[in-house]
């Protein structure tokens, strides 16, 4: 199972949050959330959900800091992150918490879907698409692959048993 964390190296969650980045709307995250939904429940229509979850992330863009209880960024983070649990966990059950840290991992990166998508490609250590894939036997022997667990496949990873 991939671990939670493999790529915070790269992408700086808390520094997300330190700089109030989340001031600055994602172009990309309806899209995203989308087909990470898409991917988590195996449904083709999740419109409704997306809609949801996204009414829950975009207020961050438009608040600027309204509630003054809220300043802190990590009572910024904390709210985040229980917001979209509770909006998310209906529908996700037990993938919810690894769907949340996605989520910032996401947003934290900066990045389109299809960059985003080549450095986690990297970091799985896959190959993309077109790319050349010629590998000398030594890479191969040193080279570890991370498999992630996919919990879709998965009958009991949403703890409704």
């Amino acid at each position: 199972m991939l671990e939670i964390g493999f790529l915070e190296d790269i992408f700086n969650i808390p520094q997300y949050w330190k700089s109030r980045k989340y001031n600055q709307p994602n172009n990309w995250l309806q899209t995203w959330l989308t087909r990470e939904i898409q991917a988590l429940t195996q449904e083709e229509d999740v419109d409704i959900i997306v809609h949801h979850i996204f009414g829950v992330v975009k207020p961050l863009w438009t608040s600027r800091e309204q509630k003054s209880h809220i300043n802190a960024p990590e009572k910024k983070q904390e709210e985040f992150k229980m917001s979209v649990s509770e909006a998310a966990r209906p529908f996700l059950g037990a993938r919810t918490d690894r769907f949340v840290y996605e989520i910032q991992l996401f947003l934290a990166s900066g990045l389109n879907i299809e960059a985003y998508d080549a450095v986690y490609i990297q970091r799985l250590g896959w190959s993309s698409p077109g790319e050349n894939t010629e590998v000398s036997q030594n890479e191969l022997v040193d080279r570890t692959t991370v498999i992630p667990y996919l919990y879709i496949f998965d009958g009991d990873s949403d703890g409704n048993e």
